[in-house]
């Protein structure tokens, strides 16, 4: 094979391999195998779960906590009214080898020269907790999210849990509206508290 043709085959090679890594739809993007910022930390998912976080040491039993996603989980839609959708990424951290939450967040993700950036993280209130304390039940992982199209805004769904619930299963919610202003997304309208109906 000729050097010229070794040369234009490599090239061709390399254009593909760059198209392959932006995106023209937010909904391609696979954040089930994706590098998330949560705070200060890089937290690189493979298979919906952190990479390395659970690795046996030494003999010992896995310690600390897995950040995880759930792709069937994230919701799409045009927060900021440039005809384009953004992503609303649930994701949360459970104990090694065990079902307690120790931590969620709700990322929010949009496309940007072909590739996916986050907006500024917002701290949306879990009500189902008491500020700054952890909850007194084993939750369902992280809120539930939705798109309200004609308000054009996240919902967040929490939960809160009444003495008759079971650990694992509050039966009450609060849905809380969140719009982007520009720079943050901000809550501006929340439900009653409402009971979840029981499924058949």
């Amino acid at each position: 094979m000729s050097r010229a043709l070794v040369l234009i085959t490599v090239l061709l090679t390399s254009g593909f391999a760059s198209q392959a890594q932006t995106a023209t739809d937010i909904r391609s993007v696979d954040f089930g195998n994706f590098t998330f910022r949560i705070g200060n930390s890089r937290i690189t998912m493979k298979e919906s779960s952190q990479v390395g976080a659970c690795a046996r040491r030494r003999g010992k039993a896995p310690a600390g906590d897995v950040w995880n996603v759930v792709p069937e989980n994230i919701a799409y839609g045009d927060l900021d009214g440039d005809g384009r959708e953004e992503a609303i990424v649930p994701v949360f951290a459970n104990m090694c080898g065990g079902t307690m939450i120790t931590g969620e967040r709700v990322l929010v993700y949009t496309l940007r020269a072909g590739r996916p950036a986050a907006l500024p993280e917002f701290d949306y209130v879990d009500e189902g907790c008491e500020k700054g304390e952890e909850c007194g039940f084993n939750r369902s992982p992280v809120p539930l999210v939705s798109y309200d199209a004609e308000e054009k805004a996240v919902v967040i769904e929490n939960r809160y849990q009444t003495d008759e619930d079971a650990t694992c299963c509050p039966s009450l919610y609060r849905r809380t509206w969140y719009r982007w202003d520009g720079s943050r997304l901000r809550a501006y309208k929340k439900s009653d508290v409402m009971k979840r109906e029981e499924e058949n």
